[in-house]
C-alpha cells in the first residue's frame, strides 16, 4: 500500500476549515484521525523502503525500536564496560586472596637441654624462691612483628614474621624458666600477683634493644634489678643494678635462626642472673642453691 497525496489534501482542507471553526470539537477530532493517518502512512512508507533495502519485511513498530537502539547504543557500550570492570576486580580479588603469603608465628625458646632435676628440685623449706617480673621492653618492640635492624639506625616490620604472643610476656616465662632450671627452684612467682609474695628475691628487667640483621649479629641490651624482698628499707633491699650487653653471630639469614640466636641472648643473660643470685645467696647466709648443669 503507497501513501497517496489526497491524504495531505484532506489533512490541510481539515486545517483550513478548523483555524475558521477554533471551537468545533467535531472538528478538531475529524483533524487528529486526519494527522494520524498521515503519520501511519508515512511509517508504513519507511518500512516498505527497509524491506527493498534489506530484502526482508520490516513492520512498522520495529522502525521506532531500531531507531531507540541506535540512540542508546552508547549507554549500552557503558553498561558493557561497567560490568567488564567489575568482574576483573572481583577476579583480581580472589587470585589476590589465592596468592597471599601466610604469616608465621615464632616463639622463643628456653636453654636447651636443662630441667629442674627430681633429684637436685628445691622443697618448699630449701632453695631460694624468686619473683619475675615485671619485664618491660620498649616501644619499638612492644608490637607482634618480628624487629629487625639494618645498617646505621634503620629498623624493619615484618608484617608475615610476628610473635605467637606479646614479647614481653614471652620473655618472662623463659626468664622464669630459664632461672628455675639454673638454679634448681620450682619456687617461682611470674609477675603480676594478686599479693605480696612470700619468696627470697625479685628480679625486674628492662630490655632495652633486644633485635638483629638477618644473616648478621642479634644483640640484647637489658637493666636487671634484683630485691631482697625481706623486710627492710627499699634502699637496702636493692641488690645491685646492671646493665649488660650480649651479641651473637646468626647462623643464616632466616627468621628461624634469627628467633634462635635471640632465645641463646635470653640465656646469655639468664646465666648472669643466675650468677648474680647465687653471690647474694652466698653473702647473707641463706641456703646457696645447688650448682646447675654446664650448658653452654
Amino acid at each position: 500500500m503507497r501513501f497517496d497525496n489526497s491524504d495531505k489534501v484532506s489533512v490541510h482542507r481539515e486545517k483550513v476549515r478548523c483555524h475558521s471553526e477554533p471551537f468545533d470539537r467535531t472538528c478538531q477530532r475529524d483533524l487528529s484521525t486526519s494527522s494520524g493517518r498521515v503519520a501511519q502512512g508515512k511509517l508504513r512508507e519507511e518500512s516498505i523502503k527497509a524491506s527493498r533495502t534489506r530484502g526482508f519485511f520490516v513492520a512498522p513498530r520495529k522502525v521506532g525500536l531500531l531507531r531507540m537502539t541506535a540512540k542508546n547504543r552508547s549507554y549500552g557500550w557503558l553498561l558493557a564496560g561497567t560490568v567488564l570492570i567489575v568482574c576483573f576486580l572481583l577476579l583480581g580479588g580472589c587470585l589476590g586472596k589465592g596468592t597471599q603469603r601466610p604469616t608465621r608465628f615464632y616463639l622463643l625458646e628456653p636453654i636447651s637441654g636443662m630441667s629442674v632435676d627430681a633429684e637436685h628440685a628445691s622443697t618448699e623449706d630449701k632453695g631460694v624462691g624468686l619473683a619475675i617480673g615485671p619485664v618491660r621492653v620498649r616501644e619499638y618492640l612492644a608490637r607482634p612483628q618480628i624487629v629487625t635492624r639494618t645498617q646505621g639506625n634503620k629498623i624493619i616490620l615484618h608484617d608475615f614474621h610476628s610473635w605467637g604472643e606479646s614479647l614481653d610476656r614471652n620473655l618472662t616465662m623463659v626468664l622464669a624458666e630459664n632461672l628455675g632450671n639454673l638454679l634448681a627452684t620450682n619456687k617461682i612467682v611470674i609477675f603480676p600477683w594478686r599479693r605480696r609474695p612470700d619468696l627470697d628475691y625479685q628480679v625486674v628487667v628492662d630490655v632495652v634493644r633486644f633485635d638483629g640483621e638477618l644473616g648478621g649479629r642479634a644483640s640484647l641490651m637489658a637493666h636487671y634489678y634484683i630485691w631482697d624482698v625481706g623486710e627492710g628499707e627499699v634502699e637496702d633491699r636493692r641488690i645491685g643494678t646492671w646493665a649488660p650487653t650480649f651479641n651473637r653471630q646468626i647462623r643464616d639469614d632466616s627468621y628461624e635462626a634469627l628467633v634462635s640466636t635471640m632465645s641463646e641472648l635470653v640465656g646469655d643473660l639468664s646465666r648472669e642472673i643466675a650468677e648474680k643470685i647465687k653471690g647474694a645467696s652466698e653473702q647473707v647466709g641463706t641456703t646457696t642453691p645447688p650448682s646447675s648443669p654446664d650448658i653452654s
